[in-house]
């Protein structure tokens, strides 16, 4: 007798335990998840952020060096775009162009760069923008 409320004790401890892990938290994860997933799909620009600098190597073309940095939790991206001013020591705007940096960008990472150019004259600073990406 002793032995059989031992038993019914013992089925009663592990079936209260295993209904508290079957509240189904995962539901509510996935439901979070998927949520934060879209937000970084449909806005990646939100997510990403460059910096660069500028430099002229020995063969005379200008070089732009920089990172883009992905701050989002769960996509990736690739085929940044860039778009890079040249300003001169005014601060005016002397060259705009284009490039398209193909590499993936992981999750909470930062990834390096670097675009070569013809020599830009007079160009003593350089701002760097991205203007769109495509999820990886």
């Amino acid at each position: 007798m002793k032995s059989l409320y031992s038993l019914i004790l013992f089925c009663l401890i592990f079936s209260a335990c295993d209904t508290a892990n079957s509240s189904h938290p995962s539901v509510q994860y996935e439901e979070k998840k998927k949520s934060l997933k879209e937000s970084e799909t449909d806005n990646p620009l939100k997510f990403l952020k460059v910096k660069g600098s500028l430099r002229t190597n020995i063969v005379g073309q200008t070089v732009v060096e920089g990172e883009i940095t992905n701050n989002a939790t769960l996509v990736s991206y690739k085929n940044m775009k860039l778009q890079i001013i040249f300003k001169d020591a005014d601060g005016s705007v002397i060259e705009k162009d284009n490039k398209v940096i193909d590499d993936v960008v992981k999750p909470n990472s930062t990834d390096d760069f670097k675009v070569k150019l013809s020599h830009v004259k007079g160009a003593s600073t350089v701002s760097v923008d991205i203007t769109g990406a495509e999820i990886n």
